[in-house]
C-alpha cells in the first residue's frame, strides 16, 4: 500500500529533519492527499510532531526510545537503598554502570558524566566519582564523609547507600534492566491508539451513521452520551435494513469491555477474540480517548514477530535448550534434566515438567497462529525422572477451529510414559502464512 510505504520512509527519516506535505508527496511519488494522511497518521504514532514556526519534524517515538537505561531513583528502589545527597538528581538517567575496584588513575578513563560508580567504603572514590559527575553507590552500608555529602549536594549528583556488597548490587541493577528491555519488547495498546477518534452519540440517528462512515470511510463506530461515557459500539452490520432516523441508542450493540492505553495488545486480542468484537472503545476513566480494531492489534502482533526480544524470559529459556523435530503432524521437544530442574527429593520437578509440557504445545499453537492463550490444562503424571535423564514431548493438534484449538501432549523417556496431557487455548482466527 502507498500509505504504508511512506510510513515506512518516514520511519527511516534521520531525527530532527523536517518534511512538508509538498516535500514528502513530491520525494515519494504520490498525491499530496495520500502524504497528508501518512503524516498525520505517523502524528498520531509519535514519529512527527507539528510545532510553531518550525513546521513538521522528525522526532524520537515512544517505540524508539530506548529503556536500557534507568534513573537514579530507580536504582535507589532497586537496591533498598538510602539517600546520603544529591536529592536534585534522582530524576536523571543512568547512562552507565562501574563498579570501582581500581585505583584512582585506573578508574579515571572510565568515569563519564551521568554514570553510577559502585564501591565501598573510599572516600577518594566518592569525591573523584562526583568531579567527573557520576553519582555514587556505596555497598555494604556504610555512609560518606560531610565533604562528600556537601559536593553531591551542591553538584545536584545521588550519593546513595545500600546494605548488599558490590557483587549483589551489581546483579540487582542487570536484572532490573533486562525487565525493562523485556517490558520495552511487549506492545501495549496506547502504542498503536487512533487517538480522537470518530465516535457516535446515543441520540444520534441511522441517518448519522451513514454520514460519518462515508466522511471517514469506517464502518464500526464507539458511541457515548453527552460525557463523552461509552455506552456501545455500533457498525454497518447492526444499521442494515434500520430506518434513517432510527435511533443509534436503540440499534448500537452495548459493551462493558472498555480498557485503557496501558493494557498489553495481546490481552485487548483474546478479549476481542472471546467477546467477537471488531472495535475496542479505550477509555481513561469512563472517557473515551480512543480506539483499537482488530487489524490493529492483527498488525501490532505482525510487528512483534519481527523484532526479536532482547532478553530471554522465564518460558524462553524453559524451551531454549530443546531440539525441534516434526513428524506427521506430531511435534517433538527433545531436552535433558539438569540439576537445577530437580525436586528436594532429588527427582525432576513435576512442576516444571508441567512448564516443558505446556510452552511446548503452546509453541505449536504460536507458530500457526498470532496471539494464543491457553485455556484449561490437564495433566497425569505416572513416572519420575532423575537428573540427566533425556525426554521428549510430543505434541499433537487434536482439534483446531476459528477461535480455539485441542493439543494432545505426552512426556516420555527410554520408551516409557511418564506423563501425558491435553492443553485447550484460545487464539486469534487469523492464521501465520
Amino acid at each position: 500500500m502507498k500509505l504504508e510505504r511512506i510510513c515506512d520512509a518516514i520511519r527511516e527519516m534521520e531525527l530532527g529533519r523536517k518534511i512538508s506535505v509538498r516535500s514528502l508527496a513530491r520525494e515519494m511519488d504520490v498525491s499530496e492527499a495520500t502524504a497528508y494522511k501518512a503524516i498525520k497518521k505517523m502524528e498520531e504514532d509519535g514519529y512527527l510532531e507539528t510545532l510553531p514556526r518550525a513546521g513538521t519534524i522528525r522526532v524520537e517515538s515512544p517505540k524508539e526510545k530506548k529503556l536500557e537505561s534507568i534513573t537514579y531513583k530507580e536504582v535507589l528502589r532497586i537496591v533498598d537503598g538510602e539517600l546520603l545527597a544529591g536529592e536534585g538528581g534522582l530524576d536523571k538517567t543512568v547512562s552507565r554502570f562501574n563498579i570501582g575496584a581500581m585505583t584512582l588513575d585506573a578508574m579515571k578513563k572510565y568515569l563519564h558524566p551521568g554514570g553510577l560508580l559502585i564501591a565501598g567504603n573510599r572516600d577518594d572514590v566518592h569525591l573523584l566519582a562526583l568531579s567527573s559527575g557520576v553519582g555514587v553507590l556505596v555497598t555494604g552500608g556504610f555512609s560518606a564523609e560531610k565533604k562528600v555529602i556537601e559536593m553531591a549536594d551542591r553538584l545536584k549528583i545521588p550519593v546513595i547507600s545500600t546494605s548488599y556488597d558490590s557483587f549483589t548490587t551489581g546483579s540487582l541493577i542487570s536484572r532490573a534492566i533486562s525487565e525493562k528491555l523485556i517490558k520495552s519488547t511487549i506492545p501495549y495498546v496506547g502504542d498503536l491508539l487512533k487517538k480522537a477518534p470518530a465516535y457516535l452519540r446515543s441520540d444520534d440517528t441511522v441517518r448519522d451513521f451513514k454520514a460519518l462512515s462515508e466522511e471517514t470511510d469506517y464502518e464500526k463506530f464507539p458511541v457515548v452520551d453527552h460525557r463523552m461515557k461509552v455506552l456501545g459500539v455500533v457498525s454497518t452490520r447492526e444499521v442494515v435494513g434500520k430506518r434513517d432516523d432510527e435511533s443509534i441508542e436503540k440499534v448500537m450493540r452495548k459493551v462493558a469491555v472498555t480498557y485503557s492505553p496501558r493494557a498489553t495488545v495481546s490481552h485487548i486480542a483474546h478479549v476481542m477474540d472471546w467477546e467477537n468484537l471488531q472495535l475496542c472503545p479505550i477509555t481513561e476513566g469512563d472517557r473515551l480517548v480512543g480506539v483499537i480494531t482488530r487489524t490493529d492489534i492483527l498488525k501490532a502482533l505482525q510487528d512483534r514477530d519481527t523484532r526479536p526480544m532482547e532478553k530471554d524470559t522465564l518460558e524462553d529459556r524453559v524451551i531454549k535448550d530443546m531440539e525441534l523435530e516434526r513428524l506427521d503432524g506430531t511435534y517433538s521437544f527433545k531436552g535433558y534434566v539438569k540439576p537445577d530442574m530437580l525436586d528436594p527429593y532429588g527427582n525432576a520437578s513435576n512442576s516444571v515438567l508441567s512448564m516443558f509440557m505446556v510452552k511446548s504445545a503452546m509453541t505449536v499453537l504460536e507458530n500457526r497462529f498470532y496471539s494464543c492463550t491457553m485455556d484449561s490444562v490437564s495433566l497425569d503424571f505416572m513416572g519420575s525422572l532423575e537428573v540427566d535423564s533425556e525426554f521428549t514431548v510430543e505434541a499433537t493438534i487434536l482439534s483446531s477451529g476459528k477461535n480455539r484449538s485441542k493439543i494432545g501432549m505426552k512426556l516420555l523417556s527410554k520408551g516409557s510414559t511418564i506423563s501425558v496431557g491435553t492443553l485447550s487455548a484460545l487464539h486469534t482466527p487469523e492464521v501465520r502464512e
